[in-house]
C-alpha cells in the first residue's frame, strides 16, 4: 500500500498559502493539480516506484483537493465556516451586547 495519500491535505494547505498571494482565484484548481503531480513524482523519486503512476496519482489527489475547496464553496459550508470565524472574532465587542 502506498501512504502518499498525504499529498490531498498538503496541496490543499499550500493552495490556500498561494491564495493569499494571488488575486485572480481561477487559478486555483489548475494549480492545485500541478502541485499534486508534483508531489506525485517527488514520493516517486524519493521512494523509487513508477514515476508515471505516481504523477497520476498526484493529479487526480490535486483535482481532490480543488474539489475540496470548490465543493465547500458550493455547499455554503465555506461561506458558513467564515461567517463563523467572523463571529467568534467579535465576541466580547460592543457589537456583540446589541
Amino acid at each position: 500500500m502506498d501512504w502518499n495519500a498525504f499529498i490531498v491535505p498538503v496541496v490543499f494547505i499550500l493552495v490556500e498559502l498561494v491564495k493569499l498571494k494571488i488575486k485572480d482565484k481561477s487559478w486555483l484548481p489548475h494549480i492545485a493539480v500541478v502541485l499534486g503531480m508534483a508531489l506525485g513524482a517527488a514520493y516517486a523519486v524519493y521512494f523509487k516506484h513508477d514515476l508515471f503512476v505516481h504523477i497520476v496519482m498526484g493529479l487526480i489527489f490535486g483535482g481532490a483537493a480543488a474539489g475540496i475547496y470548490d465543493g465547500a464553496k458550493a455547499a455554503g459550508i465555506y461561506d458558513a465556516v467564515k461567517s463563523g470565524l467572523a463571529k467568534i472574532k467579535n465576541i466580547g465587542k460592543k457589537e456583540d451586547f446589541d
